[in-house]
């Protein structure tokens, strides 16, 4: 197997897919922005089911087409003729998700396409992409094939006052203020269930339930926005009595970019994959960022 990304990287998975093409772009935007590298890689495996009495399988022919893959995906990034970061290609015989984990153990951001083919078989939400999000070292994007590259202009952030929403919203206020973004920070509260950080249920009329909701974003976002410069474009603070997941997906519809964390409690009631992040990966209009608690150790609980 290739040697694993270098810290200050970004790993994309690409099998030729109009998915992967898109993931792939948003992907050398990113590394673009940042400045860093970008390893680009394809996985290949021999067929699940040999043949019957023993007969062999010439691993060659798969071996160059997978080869092959790499190369047009570079090759379309050539032909975009925007700024290109420093590139790396791996070319890898193994499952995919055990791939791109390899590869991505060190690297800032893990990205991959919401469907596939080819060398990633199975490149679906549900499949390589949901394993990635549900397991991947560091904060993974999902990019569907509907995405534009119209820059990022707004980004969306779900909270809850939880440590994995904390390490979201200090995802989101960098990558706002990285791309001069607007910030929407969402709470969605529930008045028939409301569980605040405390773990108090909160018997209490909706309106002193949305009171309760903004002043929990509000906290949080004074916690994280305003400690140095740039600065995000603008921060809204969003209370939704809606569903979490109803209410993510609604305030992204627009948007260029969803936070989630991957998991989460209180007000944002069930933010684990499986539930509300998996809801959002599946539905998002938009790329999707699922962030990872070891990637920002310098968080603040206000």
């Amino acid at each position: 197997m290739e040697v694993r990304s270098r810290a200050g990287r970004i790993v994309v998975g690409v099998d030729g897919s109009p998915a992967s093409e898109r993931a792939l772009q948003w992907a050398a935007g990113e590394a673009v922005d940042r400045g860093v590298g970008l390893d680009v890689v394809h996985a290949w495996t021999m067929p699940f089911l040999a043949y019957p009495l023993g007969g062999f399988i010439d691993p060659a022919p798969l071996e160059r087409e997978g080869k092959a893959t790499l190369d047009r995906a570079v090759r379309s990034l050539e032909r975009r003729g925007s700024p290109r970061p420093e590139l790396r290609r791996s070319l890898v015989e193994e499952h995919a998700p055990a791939a791109l984990f390899w590869a991505a153990q060190e690297a800032d951001l893990l990205v991959v396409g919401s469907r596939g083919h080819g060398g990633f078989v199975g490149l679906l939400v549900g499949s390589v992409s949901a394993q990635c999000v549900s397991a991947a070292p560091c904060p993974v994007v999902v990019v569907p094939p509907s995405w534009l590259d119209d820059g990022i202009r707004r980004i969306v952030v779900g909270v809850d006052g939880s440590e994995p929403s904390y390490e979201a919203l200090h995802w989101a206020v960098a990558e706002a203020a990285r791309h001069s973004a607007r910030l929407d920070v969402v709470n969605a509260y529930d008045r028939d269930h409301a569980a605040w950080p405390s773990g108090a249920m909160a018997d209490l009329d909706e309106g002193d339930v949305e009171k309760a909701s903004r002043a929990l974003v509000e906290e949080m976002v004074a916690g994280a926005v305003g400690r140095g410069d740039p600065q995000p474009a603008g921060v809204e603070v969003i209370s939704a009595s809606s569903g979490p997941a109803r209410a993510l997906i609604e305030t992204a519809t627009g948007a260029d970019l969803l936070v989630v964390g991957s998991r989460g409690r209180g007000s944002v009631r069930g933010l684990l994959l499986g539930s509300v992040s998996q809801q959002c990966v599946h539905h998002a209009p938009c790329p999707i960022v699922v962030t990872r608690p070891s990637h920002n150790p310098e968080q603040q609980q206000s």
